[in-house]
């Protein structure tokens, strides 16, 4: 029997964001720590349960957290990779759900080793650009730009509310059916 071994999520690198400083009426620059998600961790597959009925149950945090189950299930990550950036500044064996500001799942493609998926991307909603009182913002783009400086190639299906976002960061739309976009560093 094959004995699998986990040690909960890593730490890859800080990233900025904005925070809104209330004494300068303005957003300053700021840090968050990008971590991968282990989903053979308990400790990883709780807090983005948390997570995900954190972020408002029946949303894109939610089915991050229910294909990390599913690989946790199976003893095996398979070709997922899961991201969530933070405010939590150590520690990051047991992530606080309540420190997650986004999450992220890609799938590593099969036929381009520089390639990726971008299957789920979401940010706290009370951090959303749609909020009222968006306290942080960037936090969807400095996922995003992590991944586009990692690889070659990103594709997505997005939202209908996304398409702006993603317009805005490069992709190309492929499909205006589907909403099909497509990033690549040429």
């Amino acid at each position: 029997m094959e004995t699998q071994i986990s040690f909960g999520a890593n730490f890859i690198r800080k990233m900025p964001v904005k925070v809104y400083s209330y004494n300068h009426k303005s957003y300053k620059p700021a840090e968050a720590n990008l971590v991968e998600l282990n989903p053979l961790d308990i400790n990883d597959l709780n807090a983005l349960e948390d997570t995900a009925r954190n972020f408002g149950g029946d949303t894109l945090a939610n089915n991050v957290y229910i294909h990390a189950n599913s690989a946790f299930l199976r003893g095996k990550a398979g070709n997922i990779q899961l991201l969530a950036l933070t405010k939590q500044g150590e520690n990051f064996q047991n992530l606080n759900a309540d420190d997650i500001l986004g999450v992220a799942e890609i799938s590593l493609s099969k036929t381009e080793p520089s390639g990726i998926e971008l299957k789920n991307l979401q940010v706290r909603p009370q951090y959303t650009h749609s909020s009222r009182y968006q306290h942080i913002k960037n936090i969807g783009t400095a996922i995003v730009n992590y991944l586009k400086e990692t690889y070659k190639k990103i594709e997505l299906n997005s939202s209908s509310s996304g398409i702006r976002f993603y317009e805005k960061l490069g992709f190309k739309r492929q499909n205006s059916i589907r909403n099909i976009f497509i990033w690549t560093n040429d």
